[in-house]
């Protein structure tokens, strides 16, 4: 049952990022040719700003999910009514809070924008935005039952109507309006519709919470996630240093078009970051259940094979855009939209140490690990943002991006492993950067044949483009299996996950 819910969590999260990225891709050049890089580039500015109140959430969220584990695995009605309640309560204050935290944020604004002149309805902007920011968690409490519960995959239908009708009233509203104002209604609109359905859905599915009857969290739980919440808090503040501040620090001292540049980048990585995130979130809940039921090394045995896929999933990616980004940019936007080379390079280098440590971050999470690193995504984030202000300085936002992948190294990139090896699988750290040195080995190989034979062809039209990703994803997938098809991972890997899927699909 765990792993058939994985699959099919996989095959609705798959078909439905496939066709986002196609909508996807399209509504940014409608955009860009219509409304302008400066807007893009304030979209960009504006997420990152209004990224700070979901500090108020504090974890608060992933705790109770970890605490739905045990009593949805053991049917017990009554404990999950009673988190669902706590839940649904505490965030009736959270977004009143973040009401709050945005207009104390908005008479700030200008300070962050840079060579915005051009830019009209800022506010309007920025008060639609903080709308959009505070919808979602009027509904949260029902997303954390049903992923808890390993049935994403139930609400496949809601997010493709809601993803595919959102991007066609895009288009239009672009296509026909130009409008930016009406651009931003229309999601407002959807987004409300879309926590509407969501409602309704999970209501259907766990009637049972539909109840007038007041239940208690037991004290004992109730301690666990306030302690949990803190250590979270601690986190989410760091995340945000680390994540959320770039296009800020870049806004304020570089200019708020160069966010725009960034962000057509940003928006295939962060097309590529949410297809891995999908693939392995649609086995995370299930880690989160086998490891309340199983062993200590049949937990072991499937994070290996969870963190093959994991290098798979990142490191073909990688590799295809490290051959074909600059490229895709120009045959899709134009010339005038590149970043330099190097910029480029470290993007890349970002997305494979960051992506690498998704697979220790799910068994991280799931198996409650919380207070014990509490500190130290927020020294990370210190850190970050320290080092961006001082290399924007002298290398633009090419500074800023090398702050991220230094600061990434200097902790993230090997807290998490540590932490799930020592408390989790009770094995030494070493075994888990053996096969990261191994698997980083075999993708810088399989780049450098890669980069050699794309080399023998120029030109950047769509042909050129898809010729040059065909090979750098045939090469290193071959050079892979050649490499892992004895071991137990790969072996795992192909008949317990990818031959099942397969077959689901075609049949």
């Amino acid at each position: 049952m765990r792993t058939d819910n994985s699959r099919k969590n996989f095959i609705a999260s798959m078909s439905i990022m496939l066709i986002m990225t196609f909508l996807g891709f399209f509504t940014r050049k409608i955009f860009v040719d219509s409304i302008g890089v400066e807007y893009l580039g304030l979209n960009g500015l504006l997420l990152n700003i209004l990224g700070v109140v979901s500090l108020l959430e504090g974890g608060f969220g992933t705790s109770i999910v970890y605490n739905l584990y045990k009593p949805l695995a053991e049917r017990d009605e009554p404990k999950i009514i009673a988190l669902v309640q706590l839940y649904r309560k505490i965030y009736r204050y959270i977004s009143g809070g973040i009401l709050l935290m945005g207009l104390a944020i908005y008479p700030f604004l200008d300070v962050f924008i840079k060579g915005g002149e051009s830019l009209e309805y800022v506010s309007a902007v920025f008060f639609i935005f903080l709308f959009n920011s505070i919808v979602p968690y009027f509904a949260a409490y029902k997303w954390s039952l049903i992923n808890a519960d390993q049935k994403q995959y139930k609400l496949a239908a809601i997010n493709l109507v809601y993803q595919v009708g959102l991007n066609l009233a895009k288009l239009a509203i672009l296509y026909y309006t130009k409008n930016y104002i009406l651009y931003l209604l229309i999601e407002s609109l959807f987004i409300v519709g879309y926590n509407v359905a969501i409602t309704y859905q999970v209501n259907r599915l766990y009637s049972y919470i539909k109840t007038k009857i007041k239940y208690k969290v037991d004290e004992e739980t109730r301690k666990k996630i306030i302690t949990n919440s803190k250590a979270l808090f601690l986190h989410g503040l760091g995340g945000y240093l680390m994540h959320s501040t770039g296009n800020i620090v870049i806004s304020s001292f570089v200019s708020i078009a160069i966010v725009g540049l960034y962000s057509n980048y940003t928006l295939i990585t962060v097309y590529i970051n949410n297809l891995i995130n999908q693939a392995l979130n649609s086995v995370s809940e299930s880690v989160g259940n086998l490891l309340v039921t199983e062993s200590r090394e049949r937990v072991n045995q499937v994070f290996n094979t969870i963190f093959l896929l994991n290098f798979i999933l990142v490191s073909l990616p990688v590799i295809i855009l490290s051959n074909t980004l600059n490229p895709f940019i120009i045959w899709w936007l134009g010339s005038e939209y590149l970043l330099g080379t190097v910029t480029v390079i470290i993007i890349l280098v970002n997305v494979y140490i960051l992506g690498m440590r998704l697979s220790a971050q799910i068994f991280k999470v799931k198996s409650g690990i919380f207070t014990q690193d509490r500190f130290s995504p927020l020294i990370q984030g210190c850190l970050n943002l320290a080092l961006s202000l001082l290399f924007v300085q002298f290398w633009g936002i090419t500074g800023v991006l090398l702050a991220a992948t230094i600061s990434v190294l200097s902790i993230g990139f090997w807290q998490f492993p540590y932490l799930v090896y020592k408390h989790t699988f009770k094995k030494p750290l070493s075994l888990y950067f053996i096969r990261y040195a191994k698997y980083t080995a075999v993708a810088l190989f399989s780049w450098a044949i890669t980069y050699c034979i794309c080399y023998q062809f120029e030109g950047d039209s769509i042909g050129y483009i898809m010729l040059k990703g065909i090979i750098s994803l045939i090469v290193p997938a071959g050079l892979y299996y050649i490499s892992f098809a004895r071991t137990e991972e790969m072996q795992s890997l192909l008949f317990s996950y990818v031959k099942p899927t397969l077959l689901k699909i075609f049949q």
